[in-house]
């Protein structure tokens, strides 16, 4: 706990010089990494974290943390120019989501909510908040959501500069990212929004980091070994235990109903998406699902 509000107090002691924010980026993301000339990294120190509110896996390059913890981050990049930014985007990983913005549910968004009752109302949406004092929140025009921080420069002595994040919504709330896998990606940028270097980690924001951890590794050395063994066929679609069938409600319903404000308007739509994009990864139907997914998101205004 000492050394987490040490880290804090780094981030604080850090003062840029004024600089002009770069513009907020339409497109999507690329999601490939490269350190650029300035040999952009990432630094995780998963090492010397006691695992009591964040754990991170090896073995899936992932990180498993409690909702409004702090994850302490360093960047370090050569020459450390000063007037250069980083933007952390929060993105789904898979790619049929990828065009999709990653905010946070109706529950956690409600301006009641204990996490929202001093906070600026443009972080209403974002999932993810930086701890330095000149972040600033960002949409662009796809609905994308990013916090940008000025980098400055590091400290006498120091070769990297210490940053901590928060998240505000679990992954497995329904009317949120609804178990979709998301990562955050880092890109490090000049005020003109040029890309100098990409960085990238899965995140999963979970109740119990250290159970979710073991079970999605037991999952994917399952996955491993099942991979080099002959696969046996089976008329039970994927990710659906032997002996049991999901069975699948394929009737179209239409539903009529008036709304009172654009905003409530759109996030019934929303809802309705999400929960079919549930039933979607859970049954292994995207196929099926996608065209009621596409009208749905037609309707939006």
């Amino acid at each position: 706990m000492l050394a987490m509000s040490n880290q804090q107090q780094m981030v604080q002691q850090i003062q840029p010089q004024q600089q002009q924010q770069p513009s907020i980026a339409a497109p999507i993301l690329g999601k490939d990494e490269f350190a650029g000339e300035y040999n952009f990294q990432l630094i995780l120190k998963h090492h010397q974290n006691n695992g009591k509110h964040w754990v991170y896996s090896e073995k899936l390059s992932k990180v498993f943390i409690h909702m409004e913890e702090v994850l302490p981050l360093h960047f370090q990049w050569t020459p450390p120019t000063d007037g250069l930014w980083v933007r952390a985007t929060m993105v789904y990983k898979l790619d049929q989501h990828r065009s999709q913005p990653v905010q946070r549910c109706h529950n956690h968004m409600a301006p009641d909510n204990n996490s929202n009752r001093s906070c600026d109302p443009r972080q209403l949406k974002h999932v993810i908040r930086g701890m330095h004092g000149a972040c600033t929140y960002e949409e662009a025009s796809n609905g994308h959501l990013s916090v940008l921080t000025p980098l400055g420069t590091p400290e006498a002595g120091m070769q990297n500069v210490p940053m901590d994040f928060v998240f505000y919504c679990k992954n497995s709330c329904t009317s949120g990212m609804n178990r979709r896998p998301t990562e955050v990606i880092f890109t490090l940028e000049t005020d003109q929004n040029k890309i100098l270097g990409r960085r990238k980690l899965e995140v999963r924001v979970c109740s119990c980091p250290k159970r979710d951890k073991e079970k999605e590794e037991k999952e994917h050395e399952s996955t491993l070994n099942t991979g080099s063994k002959k696969r046996k066929s089976t008329t039970l679609m994927p990710g659906i235990p032997p002996g049991k069938k999901l069975l699948m409600d394929k009737n179209v319903f239409e539903v009529n109903l008036k709304i009172l404000g654009r905003d409530n308007y759109n996030a019934v739509i929303r809802y309705a998406h999400d929960i079919m994009a549930g039933a979607a990864i859970r049954t292994g139907s995207y196929d099926l699902y996608k065209p009621y997914m596409e009208d749905a998101m037609r309707k939006s205004q």
